[in-house]
């Protein structure tokens, strides 16, 4: 009879043990192992600070922090049914800004954020540089954003 402990755990769902905690890539965000794909934990002490660090996150999945792009800013707003869809817009439409016009996020101010949807101020850079890791897209799967006693946790992956 073979022992249960000796079953092997799906990599996905291992518990991490302190040890194997991930460096943060930005303040808040760490870098998730996911079969074939990647994906961010993001902690925040409110959904506005959250969704910054979100964004900061993926722009780190791609690029490294600084770079020699011109200053941009764009205006961003998004409608949406609930907290975690509007986070996944909100990157979904950070990640079109980076394909199509190389805009790199930096930083946000939010003047609506909530279940009727988002609208934020995007401070940035344009790179002509294709990133070093390209993300095809946000993903639904294994998507989380909820509040935790130290404010709130989210979990995004993203095809690559």
């Amino acid at each position: 009879m073979t022992d249960p402990r000796d079953t092997p755990v799906a990599p996905e769902i291992a518990p991490k043990v302190a040890s194997e905690t991930p460096p943060e890539i930005a303040p808040g965000v760490r870098e998730l192992d996911h079969t074939a794909d990647v994906g961010i934990a993001v902690t925040a002490s409110e959904p506005t600070e959250l969704f910054r660090r979100a964004a900061l996150g993926m722009a780190r999945l791609m690029r490294e922090e600084g770079g020699s792009g011109r200053s941009a800013e764009r205006v961003v707003e998004l409608p949406a049914d609930s907290l975690d869809l509007l986070l996944v817009s909100w990157l979904a439409e950070l990640l079109y800004l980076d394909e199509v016009e190389g805009f790199v996020f930096e930083d946000a101010a939010f003047v609506q954020l909530g279940d009727g949807g988002l609208k934020a101020t995007v401070v940035g850079r344009i790179e002509a540089e294709i990133p070093e890791r390209q993300l095809k897209g946000v993903t639904y799967h294994g998507l989380l954003l909820e509040p935790d006693a130290g404010g709130w946790q989210a979990r995004v992956i993203f095809d690559i």
